[in-house]
């Protein structure tokens, strides 16, 4: 759900503001992973657990989000930026978690490589 993208976000703050991050004023606002839509409201589901919970219960259309970029602005703007449906983590500092983010943006690979075999099960990856 946009990891990549909020790593390198975290990335170019931590270089260009850390005391921003150290403050703990770096939160995370998610957007819905699934909306159900039956014509006249619509639905929150931000993770598939989420989404499985409800099935059941469900009446209208489903769609699944890659990004913001698939949702409408009205969709958007409902379920990130109202309080019934927002949510929105605080990011915590860490020093471990800080050098694990700088070990892994380095320009030295072996860092990654080691954290990738190390934490990857590539028995669970499929084409």
């Amino acid at each position: 759900m946009g990891y990549h993208i909020g790593l390198l976000i975290i990335a170019a703050l931590s270089y260009l503001a850390p005391q921003f991050i150290k403050e703990g004023r770096l939160c995370w606002l998610h957007a819905p992973l699934y909306i159900i839509s039956d014509g006249k409201k619509e639905t929150y589901a931000f993770t598939d657990e989420e989404m499985n919970l409800m099935r059941g219960r469900i009446k209208g259309n489903i769609t699944r989000n890659k990004g913001l970029g698939e949702m409408t602005p009205e969709s958007a703007r409902r379920s990130m930026f109202t309080s019934e449906f927002q949510r929105m983590e605080i990011l915590e500092y860490s020093d471990e978690a800080m050098n694990i983010l700088y070990a892994l943006m380095g320009e030295d690979v072996e860092p990654r490589r080691e954290f990738v075999f190390k934490n990857v099960d590539f028995s669970k990856i499929v084409e």
